[in-house]
């Protein structure tokens, strides 16, 4: 008889988006994943296969979780305030190095590189929903919002973060994204 889960996915994969962050995706090893579970890297293998199996269940939750934060914000500052949220989850240009370090592998693997598309395009889908949305709602003024706008603010929460992982100063992360998100869209505001 197989034993019960005592420990669940989702914590298992904040666990591993934690170690992800301390150590890059090269230097994680499962022993440290599941030293923040409790769990041994044996029972992580038998759940996952491997290490890089259980990378791919992050990338995959990423790709789940983000875009269903991002459709639930309803509001044009509310979508600003969870990208900014996001951000201010990076503490230093170190583990931002990190956080790039696993973007390399979503560029690079195969089976990442699906996973990096359909998150993009989940990304972009929900925030166009909550720009229809805050049109419909008065918030902005819908003659102002475009096509390309959604892709626009991805790009701009993107280039905020590796602007400032470049410059490495204050402010940080998240008041650099604050900052460029609402030049972008402070004119479409009524």
């Amino acid at each position: 008889m197989a034993r019960p889960r005592t420990v669940s996915d989702s914590a298992i994969l904040a666990a591993a988006a934690n170690a992800v962050a301390a150590s890059g995706p090269a230097g994680v090893t499962l022993a440290q994943i599941g030293a923040g579970v409790g769990l041994t890297a044996a029972a992580l293998l038998r759940r996952f296969g491997s290490k890089d199996q259980l990378l791919l269940a992050l990338a995959r939750h990423s790709a789940e979780v983000v875009p269903a934060r991002l459709a639930a914000a309803g509001s044009v500052a509310a979508l600003v305030d969870a990208f900014t949220a996001m951000a201010a989850s990076v503490r230093d240009s170190a583990e931002f190095a990190n956080h790039l370090a696993f973007l390399l592998m979503d560029l690079s693997v195969p089976e990442f590189q699906q996973v990096a598309r359909q998150y993009t395009t989940a990304v972009e889908a929900a925030i166009g929903t909550v720009l229809r949305d805050a049109a419909a709602a008065g918030e902005i003024h819908a003659d102002r919002v475009d096509p390309g706008l959604a892709h626009a603010i991805h790009a701009a929460y993107n280039g905020a973060l590796i602007t400032w992982g470049m410059a490495g100063a204050a402010p940080g992360p998240a008041d650099q994204v604050r900052d460029q998100l609402l030049r972008l869209v402070r004119p479409l505001l009524r």
